[in-house]
């Protein structure tokens, strides 16, 4: 490792220092890197938004053609506001072997284990490539995810025989995550007095007996599967997470908003269960609506869509990866992460990634020193399979 070049801890107060929160810039943190990769002879090409006010990134060490390996990871972090930090959360703080300071575990922990790993790729003869990609709004639900995956297609040679990405999973392995769609429901009724209800369509009502439908949705999920052993809960879930409407209590509401989500199995597609819920707002409750007051409706609008990740094919990727992962069962989890649309584009993916989830989005976030140590050794004998040439494809 070059002598001036920073260690990962270094790397992870860096990152933690740009408070690249979802939605917001994080040209400041890409660029850093970018030049500092650049002071290494190690090109790196920025992907901007169509706002240009973020960016994702790529690079890639050893050869340019072939199949290589992708190592992922998001630059954004979740907000702080209303979050009881015992310190500021954009400086990282050390603690009895915890380093604090959001996104420290979710996760630019595992960047500054990559970056800190650059000058021992860059000298090593790699057989095979190690390429990596730091994307932006994860935490919107993989928004930034779809146009890297296009720069993959485009700039790299060949697209990557597997892919890691470095959530935090305690360095296990994790094979399959759920996939998410939210939306936004819109109710519109007719207002009138609350003594004369028969004029009126109250759309608060309207919108509790949509959201009793999703519910009996997520109770047959439950109960009926399909169930996939590994994940918790076993089944697709349904839940609605926030509403408004109605004004004062003698007024017919003629108004309603709520959100609903839906996280299913690797598999199912989440329009499939808003179509459910479209289907029975036209025929269930639009015609009765309509019969009071023709201007009714019931209108959707996406909040957040990702696929799920289905478990890698065996083959000689996922037995490197899983050769140098923590030992035990393969993990299932239910959020989740850039890894499905990438997946999507064809390449076998895997997580894996220090830091333990439970702390992340949290006040006080923190990675434990030993995990960043732990990740180096993973890539240590990522480095050292792919000096041997040992295969990532099956012959």
């Amino acid at each position: 490792m070059s002598a001036s070049w920073p260690g990962a801890e270094e790397w992870l107060a860096r990152l933690v220092g740009f408070p690249t929160v979802a939605g917001g810039p994080n040209l400041d943190l890409v660029t850093h890197v970018q030049d500092a990769l650049d002071g290494l002879g190690v090109p790196a090409s920025l992907g901007y938004d169509p706002t240009g006010t973020k960016a994702d990134l790529l690079f890639t060490l050893g050869r340019q053609d072939g199949p290589g390996v992708l190592l992922s990871a998001h630059s954004d972090v979740v907000p702080v506001a209303g979050q009881a930090w015992a310190s500021d959360p954009f400086t990282l703080v050390e603690r009895d072997g915890r380093l604090i300071g959001r996104g420290a575990c979710d996760m630019k922990g595992f960047i500054a284990c990559v970056l800190a790993k650059v000058p021992a790729m860059q000298a090593a003869a790699l057989h095979w490539p190690i390429h990596m990609a730091i994307s932006y709004d994860e935490e919107l639900g993989c928004k930034g995810a779809p146009a890297l995956v296009e720069r993959l297609r485009a700039e790299l040679h060949d697209l990557p025989a597997g892919c890691i990405v470095g959530e935090p999973t305690g360095m296990h392995l994790v094979d399959a995550h759920k996939g998410k769609g939210g939306w936004r429901c819109t109710v519109i009724g007719r207002a009138g007095h609350s003594a004369l209800t028969h004029q009126g369509v109250n759309a608060v009502i309207a919108a509790a007996e949509l959201i009793q439908h999703i519910q009996g949705l997520h109770r047959h999920c439950r109960e009926a599967g399909p169930f996939e052993e590994g994940f918790e809960p076993p089944h697709t879930t349904a839940s609605v997470g926030r509403i408004e409407g109605g004004g004062q209590l003698n007024i017919i509401p003629e108004r309603c908003e709520f959100a609903f989500e839906f996280r299913t199995l690797p598999g199912q597609r989440p329009a499939e269960w808003l179509a459910r819920v479209e289907d029975y707002a036209r025929r269930q409750m639009l015609p009765g609506m309509r019969a009071i007051a023709p201007e009714a409706s019931v209108s959707f609008s996406e909040l957040i869509s990702y696929p799920g990740l289905a478990p890698a094919p065996d083959g000689p990727f996922r037995r490197l990866v899983a050769e140098l992962t923590e030992p035990g069962d393969v993990g299932k989890v239910a959020y989740g992460t850039d890894g499905g649309v990438i997946a999507k584009a064809g390449i076998p993916t895997l997580i894996c990634g220090p830091g333990d989830m439970s702390v992340a989005h949290k006040p006080n976030e923190h990675v434990t020193q030993a995990q960043l140590v732990r990740c180096q050794d993973f890539l240590d004998g990522l480095i050292a399979a792919s000096i041997r040439g040992v295969p990532l494809q099956p012959d």
